[in-house]
């Protein structure tokens, strides 16, 4: 759970990649661990293809502030959102960037992971969102695995459930074999346990 308090995160990728009801899912796990949150979004003119951002800040306490200004985690999908939300970010920012975004320079607070391609390996990229999720949360443990899966049954439709649920797996997946690679550069927090 949190050792930083509060704790921001921003998630972003472009329009139609799900990065919203992404960050509405991750406030709900946080709630259902008895977080307080704040979440916003934001989103260009061009829904569907333009940069899209959710934003959380997450406390044990009262939230007084609701913006992010410096995440301690941002996951970016595509190369728009990199470039928008990304590239100006302290070395305390993790960064957990699919690897199709070809960053500008070595980004040392960087992770590289194959999102997207690991979603379209299980049969449809729109799960990309769900495996950053289970990813991240592997990889942070600012919620537990329990509340982000309830929190992914209570949002997403029947009829894809189980896809999302597999796309969650496959994260936590991820997420386990790259908190190896974490140190203590990255967060205020110890690595995870790769239980």
């Amino acid at each position: 759970m949190l050792k930083k308090d509060p704790y921001y995160v921003r998630l972003s990728g472009r329009g139609g990649q799900g990065i919203l009801l992404a960050s509405v899912i991750l406030s709900e796990a946080a709630m259902k661990d008895g977080l307080n949150v704040v979440q916003t979004q934001s989103y260009g003119p061009q829904a569907r293809l333009g940069a899209s951002k959710g934003e959380l800040v997450l406390s044990k306490k009262d939230i007084s502030f609701p913006e992010v200004e410096v995440p301690d985690l941002v996951v970016c999908l595509s190369r728009d959102a990199y470039v928008k939300y990304g590239r100006e970010l302290p070395s305390e920012s993790l960064q957990i960037v699919d690897e199709t975004v070809l960053l500008e320079k070595t980004v040392e607070h960087a992770l590289l992971l194959p999102i997207i391609r690991t979603a379209r390996e299980l049969g449809d990229e729109i799960i990309a969102n769900i495996v950053a999720l289970g990813a991240l949360v592997k990889l942070t443990e600012i919620v537990s695995p329990k509340s982000l899966k309830l929190a992914v049954q209570s949002r997403v439709k029947p009829a894809y459930l189980e896809l999302n649920l597999k796309a969650l797996e496959a994260g936590f997946k991820l997420g386990t074999q790259q908190a190896s690679t974490l140190t203590q550069v990255f967060f205020d927090i110890p690595p995870p346990s790769l239980k």
